[in-house]
């Protein structure tokens, strides 16, 4: 547990205005789980952003005069949805692989049969790395071009692009960049390292679950100066238990092997980079970043890398994370950001 004193020595050394905001808010929240200081802190830091509201205002002028429909029920349209019921009344939502798809409260129809009842309503497609071929599915089915409106670019610029490299501060300052991607999941943050450095870099990807793995491989295709490394980060070199999600949500534990569960090799960031130089770490690793922190000593004392590090999965998270690294170099200037419409993907940043 962190005391006042800890708490303050943690915000003092927090470094603008917005890191202060979410520090606070996340720190309300894990001495009350009271979740409105999750509501403000998403509040404060991405529905107050003008390319949200500008987009907002853009959809309830459509809708003063035609109605609209959400086109693609996955994810991004429950959080399209879930974001904008208050202000849009949207006909229905729309999916070309209907089976098991359902938001609360809306009306649903397949792709098939949306088009036989289209009447020259707008199109708001959810998704952002299907939007062309959505967008020419409904161009092939005579949905003019101007009415076919891109959510998925909106919310992919307010959340998974600028995730882990958008701080001003974290710019590359190296000749020859070195990232550490320690859940690495599906390859995208490596390739969004390697824009942000131009390509002047190498990364180790470290990831435990098999279908990310291949899903690394195809992401990365065509890529050379990265090194997939099958194995989870921990605080130590041992055998640990996974539960294997194929996704962003494979997750491992100090355990006893119990059914579903399934025994894999964990390292050290410290044994197996042994001599090898770092510059930048990111870690999400579904509640294991204080462990692997702990296996990352060495490393963050003697070459004082630049950290990304996901600090949300456990409430005492936000103190328990800043406490390892300043304890490892207290001179890390620290930031915090926040990159979603709940309370995930809230990172913490450490500057040397």
């Amino acid at each position: 547990m962190c005391d006042i004193r800890c708490i303050q020595k943690i915000y003092s050394r927090l470094q603008d205005d917005e890191s202060k905001l979410i520090y606070v808010d996340r720190l309300n929240y894990s001495f009350t789980y009271d979740a409105s200081f999750l509501r403000d802190m998403v509040d404060k830091t991405v529905r107050e952003k003008a390319i949200w509201k500008g987009f907002l205002e853009r959809l309830e002028g459509l809708a003063e005069d035609s109605e609209l429909v959400i086109f693609g029920a996955g994810v991004w349209g429950n959080i399209l949805y879930c974001e904008t019921s208050g202000l849009i009344h949207w006909k229905c939502m729309v999916d070309s692989n209907p089976t098991d798809r359902k938001v609360e409260g809306m009306p649903f129809l397949a792709f098939a049969e949306f088009i036989k009842e289209y009447r020259d309503e707008y199109v708001v497609i959810s998704s952002y790395k299907n939007y062309q071929d959505m967008a020419r599915q409904l161009r092939s089915q005579g949905v003019p071009k101007e009415k076919i409106i891109n959510a998925g670019e909106i919310v992919y610029q307010l959340t998974e692009k600028p995730i882990y490299f958008d701080l001003e501060e974290l710019l590359p300052c190296r000749e020859w960049e070195v990232f550490v991607d320690a859940g690495c999941f599906d390859g995208l943050t490596t390739r969004q390292f390697f824009e942000w450095c131009s390509g002047k870099g190498y990364s180790y990807c470290f990831e435990p679950d098999k279908k990310n793995i291949a899903a690394i491989k195809q992401t990365m295709n065509g890529h050379k100066n990265f090194d997939i490394v099958e194995r989870a980060v921990w605080s130590r070199t041992m055998s640990l238990a996974m539960n294997e999600k194929g996704n962003f949500a494979t997750s491992v534990i100090e355990s006893d092997i119990r059914d579903g569960l399934q025994k894999i090799q964990a390292v050290a960031m410290d044994d197996i980079l042994e001599g090898k130089e770092v510059t930048f770490i990111k870690m999400d690793i579904e509640g294991s970043e204080a462990e692997a922190l702990r296996g990352a000593e060495k490393i963050i004392r003697d070459q004082k890398p630049r950290l990304a590090i996901s600090i949300y999965h456990k409430s005492e998270d936000i103190w328990t994370i800043p406490q390892i690294i300043l304890g490892y170099n207290p001179d890390y200037r620290l930031y915090l950001r926040h990159y979603s419409f709940s309370d995930y993907d809230t990172v913490l940043y450490a500057i040397p």
